[in-house]
């Protein structure tokens, strides 16, 4: 997770943090690596069961009811109060969120239709000790681009593993497999011997709908992913926050709140994401010379980083860094460099 999400929390989190990365091993095409480091933490790693349990932990400490293993066996809107059914227990609510990921039960009920695009993540997890490629530390971010279109492949270390995983599109899906084939044999790793995972990651691009009548959409099940890095967590943070505030104001009888919740996200959330699909489109062509500026320049780098750690949103990075001052301060830093 980007190492702002720590930030975003209200409380701390530093006890399921299994490493905090601060150097990044970059390849293109799994060719010309090198390895450069920023002086802050970029992102955190956690494993995952933990760190959910330890955030099912704290909101049972707020007075929240925690029902594990209950699977939804109806919704039903009747007399404006839901009623949701499981296999052994009836609850009823004011307001319905559905916070069940891409592939949402509660949106498929409502009829939400809640992204544009699906992309695809394969994954592995490897003992650390089992990653043998010279020039890179178990230590360190790695993450190879420019294989295909809107794609990628990432290593984050973590305690004791490593994961290792491709993102692209929903349509590449045996290009990914032998993409993620490839990334593993350069790292030393044989793919036949581990356990893959996969996860579908919506991306809600346009105006698709995440809100009906007195229920609303969250994170993923929202579609509010990161187009080009394909990272939810700090989005899913963030759309549950505002959730939260529309709720409570609708709770204290503001009834208009809650059908204001879409609006919400499209002002404070959907700028960064399309300007995200922007970028990765650009990104695209531009790949090999991107990596090049990253490598010989700090101003790229600098960027590039306070992406990853989420200082910098891409909507940020497009409005304060335009094409014609970007150019201009690296030809003054260039040419700085030479005197």
């Amino acid at each position: 997770m980007p190492h702002k999400v720590l930030e975003l929390l209200p409380f701390d989190i530093s006890s399921v943090i299994e490493e905090e990365l601060s150097s990044v091993t970059l390849t293109h095409k799994l060719k010309n690596g090198f390895t450069r480091s920023y002086a802050k933490p970029l992102i955190c790693t956690v494993d995952r069961e933990k760190f959910d349990d330890f955030l099912v932990r704290k909101s049972q400490g707020q007075g929240v009811n925690f029902l594990d293993d209950q699977k939804i066996t109806s919704l039903n809107f009747n007399n404006n109060i839901w009623t949701v059914t499981t296999p052994d227990r009836i609850i009823k609510a004011d307001v319905l969120v559905g916070a069940d990921g891409a592939n949402s039960y509660v949106a498929k009920h409502l009829s939400l239709r809640s992204c544009d695009i699906l992309h695809v993540g394969l994954q592995v997890e490897v003992p650390k000790n089992i990653i043998h490629k010279e020039g890179y530390s178990n230590n360190s971010i790695a993450i190879d681009w420019g294989m295909f279109e809107d794609s990628y492949a990432w290593i984050f270390p973590k305690k004791d593993l490593v994961s290792i995983g491709v993102k692209g599109p929903l349509k590449s899906g045996k290009q990914l497999k032998s993409y993620l084939q490839d990334v593993l044999e350069n790292y030393g790793v044989k793919m036949e011997d581990q356990n893959l995972s996969g996860h579908v990651i919506p991306h809600r691009i346009g105006h698709c709908p995440i809100y009906a009548e007195r229920a609303l959409l969250v994170g993923d099940a929202a579609g509010q992913v990161d187009y080009w890095t394909g990272e939810g967590i700090s989005y899913s943070i963030k759309s549950a926050r505002i959730a939260a505030e529309q709720i409570k104001r609708f709770l204290d009888g503001q009834q208009k709140s809650l059908a204001e919740y879409e609006k919400a996200i499209d002002d404070d959330l959907s700028p960064n994401i399309k300007t995200s699909y922007q970028f990765s489109k650009i990104f695209n062509y531009l790949s090999p010379l991107a990596f090049k500026m990253i490598r010989k320049y700090d101003y790229p780098w600098d960027i590039f980083c306070r992406a990853m750690r989420g200082d910098r949103t891409f909507f940020e990075v497009k409005k304060r860094f335009r094409p014609d001052i970007l150019f201009k301060k690296l030809i003054l830093k260039s040419q700085r460099r030479k005197e």
